[in-house]
């Protein structure tokens, strides 16, 4: 058992229960098809060997597949390709950059769109079943491009078709962090899928034998978006891994069977939660998205087809997590107002919103335990105490929160994974506290604690950033994964014979294919920084004696929750280097005075903050600068409208009189606090940047100005309104179109 620290209590609803281990081994790395042995079929081996599954074959003939030896084509270097299968076949090997999957009956699947491909090479399989190919890559090939690989091999007058390699060209081989952000397991158990935010890869996990197998390039890195920007969600059916990334203006789809990725959907950027309704034959895919404000439906007909069939318009904003009820109703978590917003798709004609929920924090997470939806949640509290750490049961039927569960029990709940209650049995529901490094695994009827359990066993924690429940063969619990942010890393806890738990050994996801540990070297200064933004050492806490708190808590991602402490809002914290004095009114004139009254504020335990806080977060300060806007232009260019309204931002609104770039606070020689206010009721007001304004709805001081637009309309005895009052309507959209790229 590895090193960890657990506290556990069995509840009486389930203190008989066993969590059976009897994972089946199946693998769905064929094409639809398993062997008449009664073997296990194969599966993808470690990065590095030959990789890829054998192709669905109408005779004895061996079906090909194809190896690649890295993920990644250096521009000037070159790639190997190396194709298995039969003896004497004739081989061709074809390259495009345009996915699909298109199924060829008892030839396989072929991954590419007829008339895009590039043939890179033809040969036949040698006596050893084995045809090797060596790729050069242009020096001056397209940095970033994204390539997809397949071979077609043919005896006897049959074609086959191989799995698809997707390999991204850059200049140098992977390294540094990967922020590993999000994972999603296939139903069966058999497979876990990490997905990246910083390189735009796909990590996949054996998740019987907890070993990575490949990495898949599948979209852009997300970078610097804040708010858990990339999403990976696997179809009730387990075939389809759905990859969305707010940064791009595709959803990457993955085919299961084969790792392959099979499809790049076009969709606006600002892309975040996924959810599926695949009852009554009808496979439906739901996404929303942010700068549409508003749930995109796709509709899959014919298999691995997708199509674009509409939206369905919300009336709250900023919407991230979604979940399907059995019903086919829509919840989706919006951060705006922190609300949940309640929708019929199938209704016709008029607004589909059912009801909208208001909530006491910013909803992380959402689950449904078979009878209630489940918000994992800050709550904040004004006076005195900053907050609890929550999770609310909300009724579906009402609308309204019933149930606050779990209070305090660890710090930061971003992520829950939840089983609903089967027949007669409880819902399993499983909590990452990321801030106190913390797993809590609970009874969801009874809300007894099953186990807390610190994942390191000590300091430095962990920062559970996601979680998942594995399921065996008979869809019985067995395993939790737990996935880490920082030490990029997936840790197994084992659930049979429980509690206490066993906890197994990391599964490394690093470039270095080691674990990353925060404050050994392992981390820039930045990241140890941001680590220490994350953990409830930094002020104090501990585990099991958690502070209520972390800088993260508030400022969610390095960014805000949108939540307002003490009837203000809550900022974001990025570009401080630069946009002193702080706070509302000014009142704190460094970065060193705003760190050390943070430390000093926030610590509810009256226990010494950890050593090397304070400097660590001044380097993360120092460094966090505001996120690349996804209202931009894919490649970073505004659009005619954008640019109309940086006119309009800099002449004849004068919104550049205060808010003068680069920093977008006054300029140099006028004062950054206005004595007088500004036109709010709050006096004196420092002016706050304009930079990654998208991202921090509400806006004012007090939250008031729900949007944008808002800002320029609501309040006409404000300034903003002042000055926006002279703008045709145009005019103003062209502003706020402006304001959206800063």
């Amino acid at each position: 058992m590895e090193l960890s620290r657990q506290k556990w209590l069995l509840g009486s609803g389930m203190g008989k229960c066993a969590f059976a281990l009897t994972c089946a081994v199946l693998s769905l790395l064929v094409f639809a098809w398993q062997p008449t042995s009664g073997q296990p079929a194969s599966r993808l081996p470690a990065a590095g060997a030959p990789s890829m599954h054998q192709a669905v074959s109408s005779s004895a003939q061996e079906s090909p597949f194809l190896a690649v030896g890295s993920p990644f084509a250096l521009a000037g270097g070159a790639l190997t390709l190396t194709v298995s299968g039969t003896p004497g076949a004739f081989v061709r090997v074809v390259e495009s950059q345009v996915p699909v999957e298109l199924h060829r009956g008892l030839s396989g699947i072929q991954f590419y769109k007829t008339g895009t491909e590039n043939t890179l090479a033809t040969g036949t399989i040698s006596e050893n079943g084995i045809f090797t190919t060596t790729l050069p890559i242009s020096a001056q090939a397209p940095l970033g491009a994204i390539f997809y690989a397949q071979a077609i091999s043919r005896l006897n007058g049959k074609a086959l078709f191989s799995n698809a390699v997707a390999y991204r060209v850059q200049e140098a081989p992977p390294a540094g962090p990967r922020k590993t952000q999000s994972m999603a397991v296939t139903p069966d158990g058999t497979l876990a899928y990490v997905a990246d935010n910083l390189d735009g890869v796909v990590s996949v996990v054996d998740a019987v034998n907890d070993t990575k197998l490949t990495d898949l390039p599948v979209t852009v890195g997300a970078g610097d978006v804040p708010y858990r920007p990339v999403r990976i969600a696997v179809d009730p059916e387990g075939r389809h891994a759905f990859v969305s990334n707010v940064a791009a203006s595709t959803i990457a789809v993955i085919d299961t069977a084969t790792s392959s990725v099979s499809a790049q959907i076009p969709v606006p950027r600002g892309c975040r939660g996924i959810g599926f309704d695949f009852r009554n034959g009808t496979d439906l895919i739901y996404v929303a998205n942010e700068t549409r404000n508003a749930v995109l439906v796709f509709k899959e007909a014919p298999v691995g087809t997708f199509t674009a069939v509409g939206s369905i318009a919300m009336q709250t904003y900023a919407p991230g997590p979604l979940l399907v009820l059995p019903d086919g109703r829509l919840v989706v978590g919006t951060r705006a107002r922190n609300n949940l917003e309640f929708l019929a798709p199938d209704t016709s004609g008029g607004s589909q919103t059912l009801g909208i929920t208001p909530l006491p924090g910013t909803p992380y997470e959402l689950g449904w335990d078979g009878s209630s939806v489940l918000v994992s949640t800050f709550a904040v509290q004004a006076g005195g105490s900053p907050g609890t750490n929550r999770v609310l049961r909300v009724s579906p039927a009402s609308h309204r929160v019933t149930k606050t569960m779990f209070d305090n029990l660890g710090t930061d709940y971003r992520s829950m994974a939840v089983l609903p209650a089967l027949a007669g049995t409880h819902p399993l529901i499983v909590l990452g506290a990321s801030g106190t490094g913390t797993v809590i695994v609970a009874d969801g009827s009874t809300q007894a604690v099953l186990a807390n359990i610190e994942l390191t066993g000590g300091f430095p924690d962990a920062t559970p950033q996601d979680v998942a429940i594995i399921n065996d063969a008979a869809s019985q619990p067995y395993k939790i994964y737990v996935l880490d942010l920082f030490r990029e890393t997936v840790r197994p806890i084992i659930l049979s014979g429980g509690p206490p738990y066993t906890v197994g050994a990391e599964i490394p996801l690093a470039w270095s294919g080691k674990v990353r540990v925060p404050l050994t070297g392992d981390l820039s200064d930045a990241d140890n920084g941001e680590w220490r933004f994350r953990e409830v050492a930094t002020l104090g806490g501990t585990a099991f004696k958690p502070n209520p708190v972390t800088c993260n808590t508030c400022h969610t991602d390095g960014a805000s929750d949108n939540s307002q402490r003490h009837e203000i809002q809550v900022p974001a914290p990025w570009g401080t280097d630069v946009t002193a004095p702080y706070f509302w009114d000014g009142h704190v004139p460094t970065l060193v005075n705003l760190v050390a009254g943070a430390l000093k504020k926030n610590n509810e335990t009256g226990n010494p903050p950890a050593p090397g806080s304070a400097p660590g977060l001044l380097n993360y300060l120092s460094a966090h600068q505001p996120p690349s806007s996804i209202y931009l232009e894919q490649d970073g260019t505004m659009t005619p409208d954008q640019q109309a309204g940086q006119v309009i931002f800099e002449g004849v609104a004068q919104c550049s009189q205060c808010h003068a770039a680069p920093a977008f606070i006054p300029p140099p020689g006028s004062p950054p606090t206005i004595k007088a206010g500004i036109g709010t009721g709050l006096a004196p007001a420092n002016v706050p940047s304009l930079r990654g304004a998208w991202a921090t709805a509400p806006y004012l001081h007090d939250g008031s100005a729900l949007t944008l637009m808002d800002v320029l309309t609501i309040n006409p005895s404000d300034v903003h309104g002042q000055d926006a009052a002279p703008l045709t309507d145009t005019q103003r959209q062209q502003l706020v179109e402006y304001l959206q790229t800063l």
